[in-house]
């Protein structure tokens, strides 16, 4: 008799972390997981192409993993002048901001924080201009890790108090000079964001009453996708290097709003659920988005942000 056990795989118990989505990540594999499950360390059963979260557990295999250091802020580190990395695994108590922090990259490029180390003046002398609302000015030692992260926590809050949602990759490019000159630095660009979030969410309403007539009419048959639109849509940011958090049916079934993942930013997006052709970019796109479909977003995003361009229209 044939042995299947070899062509079915064998089952083995692995600690892995859970960063949201539908799959988790090995050194050499990845497994789609079973049922709802809360972001964290978990003990898997993997069984072929599933795995099977049973319990709760402690972080393992850690310290092989490359390192990543800088300075917390928002749930973020910043890693120098100019580039920032999100936690995807926070601890459960929020660090200090500008706390000195370090992390460990996992296999599927996300970070889980390791360690958060002393603390110097520069740091204490930056929260304190924080609390107080005001530009670093001549504190001393600021390294660029230090003045990024100060510059996302000021531009942050100056938003907060105009009444505006910026992210912190859409206050990246803009956090050196924030934190040199606090919120002159900002204000014009506070008015530009909200005209260009107000003219994206008037032409995806646009696009969204054509589709209904469309429908209505019969005539929205282009290059319809034969399988579940949301495991289509699952599939297609996999893909792209993305990752699906939650996909929801609407306008009976017509369209999805799937919330994914790229590079630590979440994005909604609303698509055709037939073609997947992209409705509501979640982000504003001058236009480009009238011939994407959702398998494009993610390398449109990441034009976006390497071209400082980043503005978010749509949040989870």
């Amino acid at each position: 008799m044939p042995d299947f056990r070899e062509f079915l795989g064998t089952s083995q118990t692995l600690v892995l972390p859970y960063f949201g989505g539908t799959r988790v990540d090995a050194a050499d594999r990845r497994w789609r997981i079973e049922g709802d499950l809360a972001p964290g360390w978990w003990r898997f059963r993997t069984e072929r192409r599933s795995a099977i979260a049973t319990d709760p557990a402690r972080p393992e295999g850690l310290a092989s993993l490359p390192r990543v250091r800088g300075h917390w802020v928002d749930g973020w580190i910043a890693t120098d002048g100019r580039l920032v990395a999100r936690i995807a695994l926070p601890p459960d108590d929020e660090p200090a901001p500008f706390s000195r922090a370090s992390a460990r990259r996992w296999y599927s490029g996300d970070l889980v924080l390791d360690s958060l180390d002393f603390e110097d003046e520069p740091e204490l002398a930056a929260r304190r201009a924080l609390e107080e609302r005001r530009p670093l000015g001549d504190v001393k030692g600021v390294v660029p890790s230090l003045r990024l992260a100060f510059g996302i926590a000021l531009g942050g809050m100056l938003a907060r108090s105009s009444g505006i949602v910026a992210s912190v990759r859409e206050l990246v490019p803009r956090a050196i000079d924030i934190a040199e000159y606090g919120g002159d630095a900002v204000t014009t660009w506070f008015r530009e964001l909200e005209v260009e979030r107000e003219r994206a969410a008037a032409e995806a309403r646009q696009r969204a009453e054509q589709l209904r007539i469309e429908t209505a009419a019969g005539s929205a048959r282009e290059m319809p996708r034969r399988r579940d639109p949301v495991v289509a849509a699952d599939d297609a940011l996999d893909h792209a290097g993305a990752r699906m958090l939650s996909c929801q049916r609407i306008e009976r079934g017509a369209m999805l709003d799937v919330t994914y993942e790229v590079d630590g930013v979440r994005i909604i997006s609303r698509v055709h659920a037939e073609t997947l052709k992209v409705l509501d970019p979640g982000v504003c796109l001058a236009g480009e988005h009238g011939v994407l479909t959702l398998d494009a977003m993610p390398s449109v995003i990441r034009e976006a942000i390497e071209e400082s361009h980043l503005n978010i229209t749509r949040r989870a």
